[in-house]
């Protein structure tokens, strides 16, 4: 009899033990996402609750009309075809597709599924959303602006926050002032107008200075959030109120409005930079490819949309460098500031928006190169030792550039007592340092001028053309080794024929002999080789790969040609000077990448 009362108890035992661990796992792993990378503060039992509004999810799947959904608009009629491409040459948006799209339009779901049902915080704080304009076309601001109004619990919506960086279209003044007024609730948007155009990164600054919530969203003025967005944000800074949170952006054409999902698998990405500074994205950690609705480390933020506590943002990092002009590097001091002087920032898979990149950018036609001054800014504060890899690309750029008074952010580092840039290398980034190593690039297969072995006063020449126009020869410069750009080449480790041309890196198109942005992929028309022994600079063609097509010096017309190798003299040419050590190695050699990993930092 007490044998089978013993094992009465052991089997209800068992069973309460097993509800407990299923109760901790649900409740407890599933709502704290983060990994080792945070130290979550937590205060008692908190309640959660599924912040879904189900009532506007029902109604959305009622609507019908152009670009619902996310589908494409298109335009049949001559005369709206040519209205709009004068408008996209202008603004950089299709006008006209734009305005046949209601602003209150669905967009898909492109969230995962894990994510529908997931609940957060009953209590999370109110947010400002602070969206920065400038000349923006009026019906894809008020898309944005309704988009955040409809898809956000209201309960948490503290106030939008539109900040005009003095915009001179009219329409962004008093009609956009009594629509809002017309379709809105009383005092939940504020309009602030800066009284001159002072570019995103001082705007921003300003709304975050006339924000009152307890966390702020930035957002740019052209994207559509999804359904509940904001709550997966707002968990990770609830718990720890010392890190940034962004959304995985999705993207919208800027031409038919189309939604399609960002990168990544629908499971999100790491933002990266290389020596130049340009953004880039990589796959998600090993670790965190396990679990794809858990936040993520993201060591480099793009900059459309993310969410921080408004007090820690603004008193303790002291907010962007409002040194810094129109926009460009500010999202990179940001990271730099949340990784190696607090506790990060990391991307919430469960939270997503839409974005579009424009055709063009208003702020481009500023001939001024305020983004080289905003990089130096950046490297002077921020890379430490490694700010020379940047001046070392770019020389020409950086060298002689005043990056203004850096008292200001150096206090800052100093006073947060941040880590180095080598801490944030090691162990935030290190799939940077292997894709984009600390290494000076200097190091090519050849370089300076190509000169010709038929008539050895001629060297290949950019002619000052890019894009469509074939380059060609011209006399040779008394300095080969180091000649003027026009006939700067060098061959890198990419196997492209590069020069930089108005501060970037343009490379040799085979398709028409013309300078292309470089692509940095091992076939198609950008790969190259120069063949030491016979002087040959010849590609392989993707469709005869048992042939090789030359390029060849026509004397008489002064041009040049790519023709199939016979050995000829005009398809001879000499490299000022030639890497004979990194030839030992060039059939293995593809680009950078893996020459150096974070351990060897």
């Amino acid at each position: 009899m007490q044998i089978k009362i013993n094992r009465r108890f052991l089997i209800l035992f068992l069973f309460l033990f097993v509800i407990y661990l299923i109760y901790i796992i649900v409740f407890g792993i599933a709502n704290r996402p983060f990994n080792n990378f945070i130290n979550s503060k937590q205060s008692g039992v908190e309640t959660y609750r599924d912040w879904n509004d189900y009532k506007y999810l029902a109604y959305e799947e009622t609507r019908i009309g152009p670009g619902e959904r996310g589908e494409a608009v298109t335009l049949a009629e001559p005369e709206e075809i040519k209205l709009n491409q004068e408008s996209i040459e202008r603004t950089g948006f299709s006008v006209l597709v734009s305005d046949k799209i209601s602003v209150n339009r669905t967009i898909p779901k492109f969230v995962h599924p894990d994510c529908l049902y997931k609940k957060y915080f009953a209590d999370l704080p109110k947010t400002s959303v602070i969206i920065i304009f400038y000349n923006e076309v009026l019906s894809v601001l008020l898309r944005t602006v309704h988009s955040v109004y409809n898809r956000t619990p209201k309960e948490l919506l503290h106030e939008i926050i539109l900040v005009n960086d003095d915009s001179t279209e009219e329409e962004l003044g008093e009609t956009l002032r009594n629509y809002l007024n017309e379709n809105f609730p009383r005092n939940l948007i504020k309009i602030k107008k800066l009284p001159t155009r002072s570019g995103l990164i001082v705007a921003r600054m300003e709304g975050a200075r006339t924000a009152t919530g307890e966390v702020l969203v930035f957002f740019d003025s052209h994207i559509e959030v999804q359904n509940n967005w904001l709550p997966p944000l707002l968990q990770p800074i609830a718990e720890n109120r010392k890190l940034a949170t962004m959304p995985i952006p999705d993207y919208f054409d800027c031409r038919t409005f189309e939604h399609y999902p960002g990168q990544g698998e629908n499971q999100g990405f790491r933002g990266v930079i290389d020596w130049h500074l340009n953004y880039y994205e990589l796959p998600k950690l090993k670790d965190d490819l396990e679990n794809p609705i858990r936040p993520f480390p993201n060591p480099i933020m793009l900059g459309c949309g993310f969410a921080i506590d408004r007090k820690y943002f603004v008193e303790e990092l002291g907010g962007y460098d409002e040194e810094m002009k129109i926009w460009n590097g500010e999202n990179y001091e940001l990271s730099f500031k949340l990784w190696m002087c607090r506790d990060g920032l990391f991307t919430v898979p469960c939270s997503r928006i839409s974005h579009s990149f424009r055709d063009i950018n208003p702020s481009r036609k500023n001939k001024e190169d305020f983004v080289a001054r905003n990089f130096k800014r950046l490297a002077e504060v921020w890379l430490d030792e490694f700010k020379t890899l940047l001046y070392q690309r770019e020389p020409n750029r950086f060298n002689n550039l005043d990056p203004g008074d850096l008292t200001k952010p150096k206090q800052i580092r100093e006073r947060l007592e941040c880590k180095s840039y080598r801490w944030f290398l090691k162990n935030i980034a290190p799939d940077m340092v292997a894709a984009y190593p600390p290494i000076n690039y200097d190091q090519v297969f050849a370089s300076g001028a190509i000169q010709s072995v038929a008539n050895p006063r001629m060297c290949l020449d950019n002619l000052g053309k890019l894009f469509d126009e074939r380059i060609g020869i011209y006399e040779c410069s008394n300095d080969l080794t180091e000649p003027g750009n026009n006939q700067n080449f060098r061959f890198t480790f990419f196997k492209d024929l590069r020069q930089n041309v108005d501060q970037h890196s343009y490379c040799l198109d085979a398709y028409n002999l013309n300078l292309y942005e470089c692509n940095e992929v091992e076939t198609g028309n950008q790969v190259w080789n120069y063949k030491r022994e016979t002087q040959e600079l010849l590609r392989i063609p993707d469709n005869r790969p048992d042939a090789s097509d030359c390029i060849t010096i026509d004397l008489q017309n002064s041009t040049i040609n790519l023709k199939e190798c016979n050995g000829d003299i005009n398809q001879k040419w000499i490299f000022a000077y030639v890497n004979h050590t990194a030839y030992e190695k060039f059939d293995e050699t593809f680009g950078y990448k893996g020459m150096i990993s974070a351990d060897d930092l």
